[in-house]
């Protein structure tokens, strides 16, 4: 809470801004046959499991975790892990995915994180809440699909308020190398997004044709370009390059569903010295010419 004492206007209480996107990228229910198993997999961001019947394995960080029935799993961003199905008969788990893009927010969890919340941990029985409350949500299909996305997002909140109060009691908690890397490629990543979303969006557009450097943009973090490019590969498994290019598609393919918007406006948005050029690049991306793929976007 902030306060603005003003002479002769009484004390202000003031609500702090809120500047940051929060997402909810979904989340499943499923029943799995014995020795059912997924391949070596990572995301982008945090995964939150619960096993609700059988057992399950999870190798994390070349480290094995046995899950049993009401077991609670956490995982940070970046962090490979594979899952396999271990008990005699089926297993049901529920999973579910989200992110937040405020760094400080984001870091205390990450470095607070257990991997595993067992029923007697203290923090277990508030996370199994926020858990069955989303799997609640799952059972009433009469819900509208509005309502369903506001009430996810009401949890994610809880969720998030909970796991801000953690404090590790794990002894097999994540390795301090691995959330550092972890952190210093999502400050990277942050921060060739905000560089991109400047020239692209404000300074740039219909400017020539600009390039963004990635070193110095890891620079000014603080961070050694070697070292940054590094923890980047190992978290993103994609160079900081691919990553910049994938926001450009990601940002072409959004401004080509506005028809208002011509080809030739958008060419420079992203920073490319003519059409032609933007085009062939973006045939690369897509085998699609951007004059084919706005069409096909008309026709859906």
């Amino acid at each position: 809470m902030e306060y603005n004492n003003a002479p002769d206007a009484g004390i202000t209480q003031l609500l702090p801004r809120i500047d940051w996107n929060i997402r909810f990228f979904g989340a499943h229910k499923q029943t799995v046959s014995a020795g059912w198993s997924i391949p070596k997999e990572f995301h982008h961001a945090f995964e939150i499991l619960i096993v609700l019947d059988g057992a399950q394995e999870t190798v994390l960080e070349n480290g094995s975790f046995l899950l049993r029935k009401g077991d609670i799993l956490l995982i940070p961003p970046g962090f490979e892990h594979t899952n396999t199905c271990i008990s005699a008969g089926p297993m049901t788990y529920f999973c579910a995915h989200f992110d937040i893009d405020e760094p400080s927010l984001r870091m205390k969890i990450m470095k607070n994180t257990d991997w595993v919340y067992e029923p007697s941990h203290p923090y277990h029985s508030s996370l199994n809440e926020c858990l069955e409350r989303w799997i609640r949500l799952l059972e009433e299909p009469e819900m509208s699909f509005t309502k369903a996305k506001l009430r996810a997002q009401v949890v994610l909140f809880e969720l998030l308020e909970v796991l801000l109060d953690i404090q590790p009691a794990d002894k097999q908690a994540p390795n301090h190398a691995s959330i550092t890397a972890a952190k210093y490629a999502k400050e990277i990543a942050d921060a060739i997004k905000r560089a991109f979303k400047k020239h692209a969006i404000a300074e740039n557009a219909g400017q020539p044709e600009y390039t963004l450097h990635i070193q110095p943009i890891i620079s000014s973090l603080g961070i050694s370009p070697n070292y940054g490019l590094e923890v980047f590969q190992k978290v993103y498994h994609m160079s900081p390059r691919t990553y910049l290019s994938n926001l450009k598609l990601q940002e072409a393919k959004m401004l080509m569903q506005q028809p208002n918007i011509s080809l030739h406006e958008i060419s420079n948005r992203l920073g490319y010295k003519n059409l032609s050029h933007f085009s062939r690049q973006f045939k690369r991306w897509t085998d699609l010419s951007p004059s084919e793929f706005r069409r096909s976007q008309t026709m859906t």
